[in-house]
């Protein structure tokens, strides 16, 4: 057996995509890929980390010694673990879906809409449970987060962008207000720390690719909340109100807010991925 069928079969074996197993070293999946059908070889560092993957010693990886049994042994607890997942998955779900049904026969459409507002991280949490495999729990932490944000930026206004207001805020703006603010901040800034942490493993060559998808990134970061007031001004009239359905402009101020938010901490994670990549092809 070839050294690029052993780490198919090991990674087979554990339930593993070529992606997850990429992801945990650090490289592509076209690495991986090559190194499977043995168009390359790993280098030293990652036959190690191979290695300590999967489990074997690294003469059982290269040379095929020790307990062959071993690569064969079924690993009972990841596959009593996405059980529990899916009943959970399972639970949420059907909360989610009997909650709406219910805001639906009470209310009609606009208790349709009210009920995804404070139903819709069952429903995002549900679906994670069931598909994702990997940082669950991080996932399903967006998956409550980003809708309340488009919650409070709808019924009330309030982004994280009001603690920019911090030096000019006064007691008749309402003190409550700002602490709301200051709260999104702190549950963004936890949030992307430790989506940050749990990527730290991952690498990214910095082709222009990967590069333009950062700089893309950015951008939203930065220019989304400009944008959305350019667009709002094409909608207003002489006395500058917005000709526009408050239900579409909430929606639409929330959906924004939710963006920026979710770009920044993606363009902060791609960014130290280019950096750590970037690290690893300077010489020394």
């Amino acid at each position: 057996m070839t050294l690029g069928e052993k780490i198919c079969r090991l990674r087979k074996a554990r339930g593993l995509s070529q992606g997850d197993l990429a992801d945990t070293l650090g490289v592509s999946r076209q690495s991986v890929s090559k190194w499977e059908t043995d168009s390359s070889v790993p280098d030293l560092d990652k036959l190690v980390a191979l290695s300590r993957r999967f489990g074997v010693t690294l003469d059982e990886l290269v040379c095929g010694e020790g307990d062959a049994e071993k690569e064969h042994e079924p690993e009972p607890l990841p596959a009593a673990q996405p059980q529990g997942r899916q009943v959970l998955g399972g639970v949420l779900l059907a909360v989610g879906l009997l909650g709406l049904l219910l805001f639906t026969l009470l209310w009609g459409l606009e208790g349709l809409l009210l009920g995804l507002m404070f139903l819709l991280p069952f429903l995002l949490c549900g679906v994670l449970c069931l598909k994702v495999r990997r940082r669950l729990g991080l996932w399903c932490a967006w998956a409550v987060y980003l809708p309340q944000q488009v919650y409070w930026t709808m019924a009330t206004g309030i982004t994280w962008r009001l603690v920019l207001t911090t030096p000019h805020f006064t007691r008749e703006m309402n003190y409550f207000r700002l602490f709301i603010g200051w709260v999104m901040l702190a549950a963004l800034v936890a949030l992307t720390v430790a989506t940050a942490r749990s990527f730290s493993g991952l690498r990214k060559e910095p082709t222009p690719k990967m590069v333009g998808v950062t700089a893309v990134l950015w951008a939203a970061a930065l220019l989304i909340w400009r944008l959305r007031a350019l667009f709002f001004g094409l909608f207003a009239d002489e006395t500058g109100l917005i000709q526009l359905p408050g239900l579409v402009t909430g929606l639409l101020q929330g959906a924004c807010a939710a963006g920026q938010t979710a770009a920044l901490a993606a363009a902060i994670t791609l960014t130290l991925a280019l950096l750590r990549g970037r690290q690893k092809q300077t010489p020394g």
